[in-house]
């Protein structure tokens, strides 16, 4: 998910954390969500940015802050006199796009961050566009970096000692935001992390593997100043502590809302009691992350640990379990993995049907850097381009083991266009009855968008992109990659520093 997805420690100076009012004066900052295709929008969906929400949130009081979301059509200017400190966050499909970006605003001579989770996994490449790069979660020392910004001292790798402490998570800016029309849900975040490491993952990478929690207070206070009925919990599983989940959707109850989230098979279906109190505070959709039906898949990238079936008959029990309760289900599948062939978008269509799966997100297999598949494919030479332009869930970027590039590419573009179709929708309606205007719409914003004529982002060309070859993308290799995103320590610091050239 995509949250406030920075973190901080200066690698090429011994600094303590700064107060948020040191003293070192007013800064003013623009906050830049990165549209990857300028001219179609974020993959064709219109949706705001929870990543700049935070980061405004968590900047001190004394300090200016905009926010430009070019995906929602705001327009860049490079040339504007009130901005002193550019902060761009990027996923990897963004990143073409955010150096583009940082490029210009550099040239018209302005200091630029660069965050967010491919800054974190590629500092060298992104340090190449930026005059510091923010690796990790934002919140433990994002004063010191505007302490720094204000002194003009801005420069090298920023990391936090430790995770952020949610407890002291504050309420997203979303003053900043003019109201318009979005597919956006008012988004809230109970807790962060994930204990479970699928090789095609980075969530781990990111926010580590232990879940951590905001107050259950902090978060219904958070949800009652929305004025909204309709929540989207941004949390990895919402599901992730039985005893959070209880004290948490208890209060929910008494608010009168409805919501969505995320959750593995076996926190859901292996415990009714919960799932219904869920029901009861308003859920009615969930995303679970199926993957794959076949479990040598499941095993060898890690996956059968998340949801502990892995037949599917075992998952297609497990998912009746969430209808019996009322839920509509979305389910995550990933084409491409190894034991794939091309009979395996047949046999997912017939198991979704079957089952009568309210939604579906289908993905090829993506070896984002940073993870342990981007590592295996590498060593196997069987990535194709690293182009991260193309690293977007639709566009085979590797060599499959059983079919073609080309099969997986159309195989997984022909899975939602069929999945969305409108007798496939109306076939679908009985059994998610019980939210019929959530359901259709829903369908049918899915249909529209996987039907769109340009729905696989292309990127315009740029002389300033220099950061697609292979030497870029294998500059960290993955164990100082860990390194730079785990809570920080001495050791293997100055390969870190050596391999991002900053002095130490």
């Amino acid at each position: 998910m995509d949250g406030a997805d920075w973190g901080c420690e200066i690698l090429s100076l011994d600094v303590q954390s700064a107060t948020a009012d040191g003293g070192q004066g007013n800064v003013r900052i623009r906050f830049v969500y990165p549209d990857p295709n300028p001219r179609v929008g974020l993959s064709g969906r219109r949706v705001e940015s929870a990543a700049l929400q935070l980061l405004a949130a968590i900047t001190p009081p004394e300090h200016d802050v905009s926010v430009m979301q070019e995906h929602l059509g705001d327009a860049i200017r490079f040339d504007d006199a009130d901005v002193d400190l550019v902060g761009i966050s990027a996923m990897t499909i963004q990143a073409r796009r955010a150096y583009e970006i940082a490029d210009g605003y550099r040239s018209a001579g302005k200091k630029v961050v660069l965050g967010g989770i491919h800054p974190s996994v590629q500092p060298a490449e992104a340090l190449q566009h930026a005059d510091a790069v923010v690796v990790g979660e934002a919140e433990p020392v994002w004063s010191q970096v505007l302490a720094d910004a204000a002194t003009g001292k801005l420069h090298g790798l920023y990391r936090g000692k430790e995770y952020a402490d949610l407890t002291q998570l504050p309420a997203y800016r979303r003053d900043l935001f003019p109201k318009r029309s979005t597919l956006s849900l008012a988004s809230v975040q109970a807790a962060r992390g994930c204990p479970y490491d699928c090789s095609f993952c980075s969530a781990t990478l990111f926010s580590g593997r232990k879940y951590r929690y905001r107050p259950v207070e902090n978060v219904i206070a958070e949800i009652k100043a929305l004025k909204t009925r309709v929540i989207l919990f941004l949390d990895d599983n919402i599901f992730s502590s039985e005893s959070y989940c209880r004290a948490l959707f208890t209060e929910i109850k008494k608010l009168d809302i409805i919501w969505v989230g995320q959750a593995s098979l076996h926190l859901t279906a292996g415990n009714p009691s919960l799932l219904k109190l869920a029901l009861d505070s308003g859920c009615i959709s969930l995303f679970v992350g199926i993957e794959s039906l076949t479990a040598s898949n499941l095993k060898a990238t890690g996956s059968l640990a998340k949801n502990r079936v892995s037949t599917p008959a075992e998952i297609g029990k497990s998912i009746r379990v969430l209808h019996d309760h009322n839920i509509v289900v979305m389910a995550g599948v990933i084409f491409g993995f190894d034991d794939d062939d091309p009979e395996v978008f047949d046999r997912t269509r017939e198991f979704l049907i079957a089952n009568r799966v309210g939604h579906g997100s289908f993905s090829a297999l993506t070896p984002f850097p940073g993870t342990k598949l981007f590592e295996t494919l590498h060593a196997q030479s069987r990535i194709t381009t690293y182009d991260w332009s193309k690293y977007d869930g639709a566009t085979a970027v590797f060599s499959p083991k059983m079919m073609t590039a080309e099969q997986l590419q159309e195989g997984t573009r022909q899975m939602g266009v069929n999945f969305y179709s409108t007798p496939k929708i109306l076939r679908r309606f009985w059994t998610n009855r019980h939210h019929p205007l959530f359901y259709l719409a829903t369908s049918f914003a899915w249909r529209h968008s996987n039907r769109l004529e340009n729905h696989v982002p292309f990127l315009r060309s740029s002389g300033s992109w220099t950061g697609h070859g292979k030497s870029s993308a294998l500059a960290i290799e993955r164990s100082a990659e860990q390194r730079l995103l785990a809570p920080a320590d001495e050791s293997g610091e100055q390969e870190i520093a050596r391999a991002a050239g900053v002095p130490r």
